[in-house]
């Protein structure tokens, strides 16, 4: 009698519904990407090697070889067992919390806002520069430096709002 156990469903997409086996760490994250835009490269890999690494001391998985050469295959246990997609393993923390997907975008964008301030910061320097160095073109500067002060009280706005966000997404978080 097959023993059922739940796999996460990415894992089971690709072991189970694709198959993949005699495969690297490399070969399963181009896999995962081309199938979901849940993960960057990066994470992708990361999330990877987390679950291979699981699989193997679950001894569902065999390695062979070492580094960027190592290779995974599927052990007869694996084979014999029967598996049912699921979103997160249950009793443990998961990798990434529901929606969390986008919360790189939102780090992406609080680093976007962040090289605009420091752009802006730039204009009102030279706008201060301009004004000091020519009094008598004050009406011709001034609305463009209050223009500069304003868009980088605007980004600031949005980088705090980021940095608050981020910061509430990471500590509702809790370590297992």
């Amino acid at each position: 009698m097959n023993q059922s156990v739940n796999l996460n469903k990415h894992m089971f997409n690709l072991l189970i519904e694709k198959k993949i086996d005699n495969f690297s760490v490399a070969e399963a994250r181009d896999s995962l990407m081309s199938q979901t835009n849940e993960f960057s490269k990066t994470e992708a890999r990361k999330f990877v090697y987390r679950q291979l690494t699981y699989l193997e001391r679950k001894g569902w998985l065999s390695s062979a070889g070492s580094g960027r050469e190592k290779c995974y295959t599927q052990t007869k246990t694996f084979k014999d067992m029967s598996f049912n997609p699921r979103a997160f393993q249950t009793g443990r923390r998961p990798d990434k919390l529901p929606g969390t997907a986008s919360f790189s975008s939102l780090t992406k964008e609080k680093n976007e806002y962040e090289g605009e301030l420091a752009i802006v910061l730039g204009e009102i320097d030279e706008y201060r520069s301009l004004l000091e160095r020519f009094p008598d073109r004050e009406s011709l500067f001034h609305p463009l430096f209050e223009e500069a002060r304003e868009r980088s009280a605007r980004l600031l706005g949005r980088i705090n709002a980021l940095s608050a966000v981020l910061k509430a997404a990471g500590s509702s978080v809790t370590p297992c």
